[in-house]
């Protein structure tokens, strides 16, 4: 089975062979889910995707850079296009903090977790990272990739829980899980779309 993606009239359509395809407007908010067979399968999804303009995409690790900090990793998403006279090194910090007492981190790993390297971090908290980094920031359409995976129930229903914060910030953002097929896969709340694909072909 073949892949394609396309972006037309602020909807971006994911379409497959056979008839199969979903359509997510950019606009509109809403979550939605593809789910694929097989790790392969699921990484060129996610590859199609990520080539689109205005997609983020939000890995299981987080996506941070491994050599810098978490805050150089901030400081350098947060900074990025934007007018260094606008905004100060204290207003990101409180909007920051802000946003990591929102998704339920303790005040003490607050005050510690910049000085960090991602790679230290445990996955959840490496995920958590990324995805504040995204609340702050965030894209037309943000795919959340392969989340789940190695979970326990009580992480994935945290995962969904924050996943919630992100809709009441940006309720006009739309998000679309990319997950593996697995009978201990958790529903999403509220999904709007759900795409179930089958093995794709070769693309050699």
């Amino acid at each position: 089975m073949k892949l394609g993606v396309r972006l037309e009239q602020r909807t971006l359509t994911l379409g497959a062979d056979g008839g199969q395809r979903l359509a997510i407007p950019l606009d509109q908010g809403g979550r939605h889910r593809i789910v694929a067979p097989d790790a392969a399968t699921a990484e060129r999804v996610v590859a199609e995707l990520e080539a689109c303009p205005g997609v983020g995409v939000l890995p299981a690790s987080g996506g941070l850079l491994g050599a810098m900090s978490v805050a150089e990793n901030f400081a350098l998403a947060l900074r990025y296009g934007a007018d260094p006279q606008e905004t100060t090194a204290g207003e990101w910090q409180h909007t920051l903090q802000l946003a990591f007492e929102l998704c339920g981190l303790p005040q003490e790993r607050i005050l510690s977790i910049g000085r960090e390297r991602p790679m230290h971090l445990e996955r959840i908290e490496r995920w958590l990272v990324g995805f504040v980094r995204n609340l702050l920031r965030p894209p037309e359409l943000l795919v959340l990739d392969r989340v789940f995976g190695g979970l326990s129930r009580r992480q994935a229903e945290a995962v969904i829980a924050l996943e919630a914060v992100y809709h009441d910030f940006h309720p006009f953002r739309p998000t679309l899980f990319v997950d593996i097929d697995s009978h201990e896969l958790p529903a999403v709340p509220g999904c709007l779309n759900r795409l179930e694909l089958e093995a794709l072909a070769c693309p050699c």
